[in-house]
C-alpha cells in the first residue's frame, strides 16, 4: 500500500484531472514570474479567463459558436513570443482546451530553406505534427514572400490558403500563433481576408526597460551561478541604461534579451583572461572562480 509517511493516511492516487491542475497552476507561475511583459500578461489572462468559460459551456453540452484562439505576436526580436507561445501550449492544455498542448516551432530559416521547395507541403507537415497542440510560425510574413519558395508552381497565396484550410479543418485541435516584427505582421495580417478573420487576436510584445535588461542578466548570471561585485553590478546596470537610450539601439533592430545574453557571453572570457593572469589560479575557490569583477565588465564596455 503507498502510506503517506507523514500523515500515515493511505495516498490517494493522483487523478488526470489533479495532474492538469497542478500543471496549469505551475505555468501560470511561471508566465507572471516571468520580467516584464505587463502588457502581454493582461491579454493572456483575457484569453485564459475566454478559454476556461469555453471549456466549461463544452463540458456541458451549451453552445459556443466558432471560436478562434489564434493569436498574433508582434514586436522586436528578444521579447519572449516565442517562450510565451511554448507556455500557451501548456495552459491550454491545462484547461483542457488541447490534448498535447506541445508547440511545434518554424522560423524564417525552414520556410526559406532548400527543404522547403514546396511551401504548402511544409505547412501541411508542421500542422500535422502541432495537431492537438500549437504551431508557432516565427517571422510568419515570409509565408506571403517570394523567398519561402523554390518551386516554379507555388505561390506565397497557395502556402496561406493551405495553412488557412488546415487551421479551418483542424479548428478544435489546433492553435497557431504568427509572430514578427510589428509592421510587417500587420501588413501580413491585412493583406488577405483570411488571415484577418482568422487572427483576430494581436498580443503585442514591447522593448524592455534598461531595468528590466539589468533583472534579465541578473537572472541568466545566476543560472549559471555566477556573482557579480557591487560594483560590478553598478557598471551593467549603466550599461542598459546607456544603450536603450542610444539611439543607433532604437527599435526595431535593438535585441533585448538577446542582447543581455551576448553581453553575458562576452564578459565570461574576460574574467576568464584575468583568472588565467593570476599565480596559482587553480587554487582559486569555487566562489572566485565564479565571481565578475568590475574589470571584467568595463574591460567589454571600453572595447565597444
Amino acid at each position: 500500500m503507498n502510506i503517506d509517511r507523514g500523515t500515515g493516511f493511505l495516498k490517494t492516487a493522483k487523478t488526470n484531472s489533479d495532474k492538469k491542475n497542478e500543471d496549469l497552476t505551475e505555468v501560470l507561475s511561471e508566465i507572471q514570474e516571468m520580467i516584464g511583459l505587463d502588457s502581454v500578461k493582461e491579454e493572456l489572462n483575457k484569453l485564459i479567463a475566454f478559454a476556461r468559460v469555453v471549456k466549461l459551456k463544452r463540458d456541458r453540452g451549451l453552445p459556443v459558436g466558432s471560436i478562434s484562439l489564434h493569436m498574433v505576436f508582434t514586436g522586436p526580436p528578444g521579447t519572449g513570443k516565442t517562450e510565451i507561445a511554448r507556455k500557451v501550449g501548456r495552459v491550454l492544455k491545462g484547461i483542457g482546451m488541447l490534448s498535447r498542448g506541445h508547440c511545434v516551432e518554424v522560423d524564417k530559416a525552414a520556410l526559406t530553406s532548400v527543404y522547403a521547395n514546396s511551401g504548402p507541403q511544409l505547412i501541411t507537415d508542421k500542422v500535422k505534427e502541432a495537431l492537438n497542440g500549437v504551431l508557432f510560425i516565427d517571422e510568419a510574413y515570409t509565408l506571403a514572400g517570394k523567398d519561402v519558395l523554390s518551386g516554379p508552381d507555388h505561390s506565397g497565396g497557395e502556402v496561406i490558403d493551405t495553412l488557412l484550410k488546415l487551421m479551418e479543418d483542424n479548428r478544435e485541435r489546433l492553435v497557431v500563433i504568427v509572430a514578427g516584427y510589428t509592421a510587417e505582421m500587420r501588413r501580413f495580417i491585412e493583406s488577405n481576408v483570411g488571415l484577418k478573420s482568422r487572427f483576430t487576436r494581436l498580443i503585442e510584445f514591447k522593448s524592455y526597460t534598461a531595468e528590466e535588461l539589468f533583472e534579465i542578466f541578473q537572472l541568466m548570471a545566476a543560472k549559471e551561478q555566477y556573482i557579480f561585485t557591487s560594483d560590478a553590478e553598478e557598471e551593467v546596470r549603466r550599461y542598459f541604461q546607456d544603450i536603450r537610450g542610444s539611439s543607433t539601439k532604437s527599435e526595431p533592430d535593438f535585441g533585448n534579451a538577446r542582447t543581455a545574453r551576448v553581453f553575458l557571453e562576452k564578459i565570461l572570457p574576460a574574467q576568464a583572461e584575468r583568472i588565467s593572469g593570476i599565480d596559482g589560479y587553480e587554487n582559486l575557490s569555487d566562489e572566485e572562480l565564479l565571481t565578475i569583477t568590475v574589470d571584467d565588465v568595463l574591460h567589454i564596455i571600453e572595447s565597444e
